[in-house]
């Protein structure tokens, strides 16, 4: 002979004896516990999900976007080089070399001598 499941609602907090398993409650240390409701307020919680269930991944988005333009001696934009974006997929990528990268021609950032 087994015994019926009476549980406490979490909503209503009147027992029933047909309770719905509405959320489960994992704790890092030590067990866990479930949530319960009568069959009328289970509506009002949403559904469970698996914990174990990967989410979706997100779309693959730039990890960085330069805007490239020239300035002239009074800071005014002279020219627009357009933009690079470096995409994200894994370590090491190296960064495209465009007509656009380096952005100046300082001699720091200058990787050949112009003549």
């Amino acid at each position: 002979m087994t015994r019926p499941a009476v549980r406490m609602c979490a909503r209503c907090h009147r027992t029933t004896n047909t309770p719905v398993l509405v959320h489960e409650v994992h704790a890092a240390t030590g067990p866990g516990f479930n949530v319960y409701a009568c069959t009328d307020c289970a509506a009002h919680y949403p559904p469970l999900t698996d914990p174990l269930e990967l989410p979706e991944t997100p779309p693959r988005r730039s990890r960085l976007t330069l805007r490239v333009y020239k300035l002239n001696a009074h800071g005014a934009m002279t020219e627009d080089r357009g933009t690079v974006e470096v995409l994200s997929g894994g370590r090491g990528e190296p960064v495209p070399l465009t007509w656009a990268f380096p952005p100046c021609e300082c001699p720091r950032c200058r990787t050949q001598p112009t003549t």
